[in-house]
């Protein structure tokens, strides 16, 4: 989604985009890119650096193997970036994630200029590993990125001091503040506390936020939702522990009628329009895109204090900060908003004015924009690797 609002962007300040994606996502994620950039994409296998790392020690093996297997261990889907460049007369690859090396690759042997795109939290206790950590990390990567990009303070804090000077950028994720309108007046019925994120992303940590909820004051006129894929279908059949868990908690408690399942819901306009208090117990997280449509939609928000939502909510301003893993004091945050229709109202329009500051589009690519001109003078000497 970022990808997208940074290509439309940047089309307005005469940068052409053309996109190599990962074969996966669904026939119409597919059609959005492919329209964005005038059908001059193409989706293949890519090769992922962490993939492994993220599956039972026994699995990795195997899943090297099968993923080398498709990929001819990068260097065939690198010749795929590359002969797509060349076809698309490309001036610049910009990788979008640190995961894939194929950007790199490609930039090298076409001696063109290369920006990689941190998009995750790195380093020994973050949810994501390397090989090599460290000023070895920044030498490696100084040697294949003529520029280096970060979504955010809390992503460029890890890695930093491993890096050259003048190599890393930070450019927080933008999205189009004009697409959310706040509600000008109070949204009828009881008030909808809710959290967006697919029961399949385990590190959201919904329990947390199931049982923050459980933890409400009863009397509030309150319902909870939580918005995104659930395989369960509400509870409806088992899948996991992780889900199955999450559904055993709200029925042990009584309370599958303060809950709704809404399932995944495309259009964030819609989602933010239905609710009035948004939840994110996620603190390991770079970013957080959801806050800030949020907060451009006028919502208070309840966050974790961690991670990159650390710093896009201001405690006390925008919303309210709780310590990782406290059911207790997150349910005392709602509470204390539920009872308090000007404190959310305030939260909200400052929340809006930090969104229109902070994370706008326009600012967003603004700054890509500068760090592709500074990149241009740097391009990718297969030599230096």
């Amino acid at each position: 989604m970022s990808t997208l609002a940074l290509i439309a962007a940047l089309e307005k300040e005469g940068v052409r985009s053309c996109a190599v994606c990962h074969d996966q996502g669904s026939p119409a994620e597919q059609k959005r890119l492919s329209d964005a950039v005038r059908g001059e994409v193409l989706f293949t296998q890519l090769y992922w650096w962490n993939k492994k790392i993220r599956y039972p020690l026994l699995l990795r093996p195997a899943m090297e193997v099968r993923q080398g297997i498709r990929t001819g261990w990068a260097y065939r889907s690198a010749w795929q970036v590359k002969s797509a460049a060349w076809r698309w007369r490309a001036d610049l690859i910009h990788s979008n994630t640190m995961l894939t090396p194929e950007g790199w690759m490609a930039a090298g042997q076409l001696r063109l200029p290369h920006v990689w795109h941190v998009r995750e939290l790195i380093g020994r206790d973050k949810p994501f590993r390397f090989r090599l950590e460290g000023l070895a990390f920044g030498e490696y990567v100084a040697a294949r990125a003529s520029k280096l990009i970060a979504n955010s303070n809390v992503t460029a804090s890890l890695i930093r001091n491993w890096m050259p000077a003048g190599l890393l950028e930070v450019v927080p994720n933008g999205i189009d503040i004009s697409q959310f309108t706040p509600r000008a007046d109070a949204k009828p019925g009881k008030l909808v506390v809710a959290m967006v994120a697919g029961l399949t992303a385990r590190w959201k940590k919904h329990n947390v936020f199931v049982k923050a909820a459980l933890e409400v004051d009863r009397s509030l006129p309150i319902e909870f939702r939580v918005y995104g894929q659930d395989p369960s279908n509400g509870g409806a059949r088992s899948v996991n522990a992780y889900i199955d868990e999450l559904h055993t908690l709200i029925r042990n408690a009584n309370a599958r009628d303060r809950f709704g399942w809404p399932g995944y819901v495309a259009d964030p306009r819609r989602v933010m329009s239905e609710i009035d208090i948004l939840v994110h117990s996620a603190d390991h997280e770079s970013f957080g895109r959801v806050i800030v449509e949020a907060m451009a939609a006028g919502l208070p928000v309840v966050g974790a204090k961690g991670g990159g939502v650390a710093e896009i909510v201001l405690d006390g301003e925008t919303g309210l900060l709780v310590p990782p893993d406290d059911p207790t004091e997150m349910a005392r945050a709602i509470e204390s908003l539920a009872r308090d229709p000007s404190r959310r109202a305030a939260f909200g329009a400052a929340g809006r004015q930090r969104a229109l500051d902070t994370y706008s589009l326009q600012a967003c690519a603004s700054g890509v924009l500068e760090v592709y001109e500074a990149a241009m003078g740097h391009p990718i000497n297969p030599q230096r690797r």
